[in-house]
């Protein structure tokens, strides 16, 4: 008689914009700030009007990814609005969190300046296994700023590269496995040398 397969229900935490599969990082190992940020999610979604998106994130052993959606006024360079969608671990969702509510109110320059240690500050802390969040979170500012500069002020690359320079290969590149501002770059260098429009 063939072996059965038994599956096993997972928990996890649904919101309407984000889950998490708890099967990893216990959630004893996460600080009473980050826990009620992620149960908050007040910025969860996307705004009305955005005009900016990032997407960045890895596939091995799960899916995590951080999405971040602006509306940036094009006449100050500056973010009214910040949502995002998360999807993999609590830490993500802490991040994501914490990155909209930073943004908000920033111009895109004071954006680029922010750094893992702020971010880490305002979620209280991490489980050790799940600091690489914090790069998922600073290469999504990143991304984000330079969507913005793509799409809504038609930066070429060669400008995009002045504001949100591209480090091919550094370590937050190589962690971050997909990031949709490289996507971004691919497709705007086809469009600099005529192959798609």
């Amino acid at each position: 008689m063939p072996k059965q397969h038994i599956t096993q229900d997972t928990p996890f935490l649904r919101t309407p914009d984000m889950y998490q599969i708890e099967n990893d990082a216990p959630i004893t190992e996460y600080s009473e700030k980050s826990l009620d940020l992620i149960a908050d999610a007040r910025n969860g979604g996307i705004p009305d009007g955005a005009n900016a998106f990032c997407s960045v994130g890895k596939e091995k052993r799960g899916t995590v990814q951080m999405q971040l959606f602006a509306v940036v006024n094009p006449d100050e360079d500056r973010f009214v609005e910040v949502g995002f969608r998360s999807h993999g671990c609590l830490a993500a969702i802490a991040c994501a969190t914490v990155v909209a509510d930073m943004l908000t109110g920033k111009t895109v320059t004071e954006a680029l300046e922010i750094t893992q240690d702020q971010i880490l500050e305002a979620v209280d802390g991490l489980p050790d296994g799940r600091v690489y969040t914090l790069n998922f979170a600073i290469e999504a500012i990143r991304a984000l700023v330079g969507d913005y500069y793509l799409r809504v002020k038609g930066y070429n690359l060669a400008q995009l590269d002045e504001v949100v320079p591209c480090e091919r290969m550094c370590l937050n590149c190589i962690i971050t496995e997909n990031c949709s501002l490289r996507d971004e770059r691919v497709d705007q260098e086809l469009r600099e040398a005529g192959e798609i429009e």
